[in-house]
């Protein structure tokens, strides 16, 4: 009973800023924001594409290339969904059940881009084994690269991300430095003008940052050879190329958009745990008591890194359930759906 006083009276303390604070905190809280986002962006979106009244699309027939499409869309879906979930449980198990006490917990930052890795590796391995069979009747088309089908405002937002988590990494992995155990996983912070020792607490190093850079060459790698090898396959038939280029360009679209998730969850991350670190202000002498103040060039990036972590957090899972759900709201891709949805995103954001 004094217990639950006093947690009563600690959580009335608590203002509604600092309550914001605390459940923006919170990667669990974004996934419960997108939840909620999610679908005011998929209504926007069909607002948005039924004012555009593109005109009708001519799709194959079901039992022919729209069907054969069909693998590389439910495994869009399932991969989708299985990112999201990796990333919970690894959040709930690590934060809430696991004494993760001195451990370098690594995985943190590299389960997401891990995920995405899984969820576009077996997307490109089901275009090669079955999706890539000769055409039925060779169709001419011009040639096609890997930006052929990809949305362009998708991988430009998608190229920002890998180099802000590029970046990031490595500029965290520099700043960083080594204790006795030889772990780059510290961030020095000295009072200016005193002989006290420097603060040195937990920080995004190399420790850290080395698998997140390795998952993110890989998920680089195998992203390019999904929109490569989905660009380039033959049609099947002239009369669908119409109708194919619709399902390629969602294809392409879903696989852009879990590699970005999985980016923009392991920076979101990244930069939380760099603002914890970097924003440290006090430090206290612990022989004569007196406080002083500690400097960090970077502290504004941290500061504002702190503030954009949960918005990308948000973003990320908006676009996760987006694919996830894709099949169950949509069961034949169409034309413009994806520009559709990047409106509704921008507009929901504004």
């Amino acid at each position: 009973m004094i217990g639950d006083a006093v947690f009563e009276q600690s959580v009335t303390a608590l203002g509604p800023l600092d309550l914001a604070s605390a459940a923006l905190s919170t990667p669990l809280f974004s996934f419960v924001a997108a939840v909620l986002i999610a679908p005011l962006v998929i209504v926007a979106a069909k607002i948005i594409e039924d004012r555009r009244r593109p005109a009708p699309v001519i799709h194959p027939e079901p039992d022919t290339a729209t069907e054969r499409y069909r693998p590389e869309r439910l495994a869009l879906s399932i991969g989708a969904a299985l990112v999201i979930f990796a990333f919970v449980i690894e959040t709930v198990v690590r934060g809430y059940l696991m004494n993760l006490a001195n451990i370098v917990e690594w995985w943190e930052y590299a389960t997401p881009v891990f995920a995405a890795v899984i969820c576009v590796t077996a997307v490109l391995a089901l275009i090669v084994t079955r999706g890539s069979a000769p055409p039925e009747q060779p169709a001419p088309s011009a040639r096609r690269t890997w930006t052929s089908f990809g949305p362009r405002a998708g991988l430009i937002a998608s190229g920002a991300t890998f180099l802000a988590l590029l970046a990031t990494t490595v500029a965290a992995g520099l700043e960083s430095s080594t204790g006795s155990d030889g772990r780059y996983i510290y961030l020095e912070l000295t009072a200016p003008n005193t002989s006290i020792d420097p603060v040195r607490p937990w920080f995004y190093g190399w420790a850290y940052g080395v698998p997140v850079l390795v998952c993110l060459t890989a998920l680089a790698g195998i992203l390019w050879a999904t929109l490569h090898t989905n660009a380039v396959r033959p049609f099947q038939r002239p009369e669908y190329v119409q109708g194919e280029r619709v399902v390629r360009t969602e294809i392409a679209s879903g696989v852009v958009r879990v590699a970005t998730a999985g980016m923009l969850l392991a920076l979101a991350g990244a930069w939380r745990f760099i603002a914890e670190a970097g924003l440290m202000t006090r430090l206290i002498n612990g022989e004569t008591g007196e406080e002083y103040q500690t400097t960090w060039r970077y502290a504004e990036f941290a500061a504002t890194g702190a503030l954009l972590a949960p918005i990308l957090e948000i973003l990320a899972f908006v676009l996760l359930i987006l694919v996830a759900t894709r099949m169950l709201r949509t069961r034949r891709p169409r034309a413009g759906h994806e520009e559709a949805e990047l409106d509704a995103i921008a507009g929901v954001a504004r």
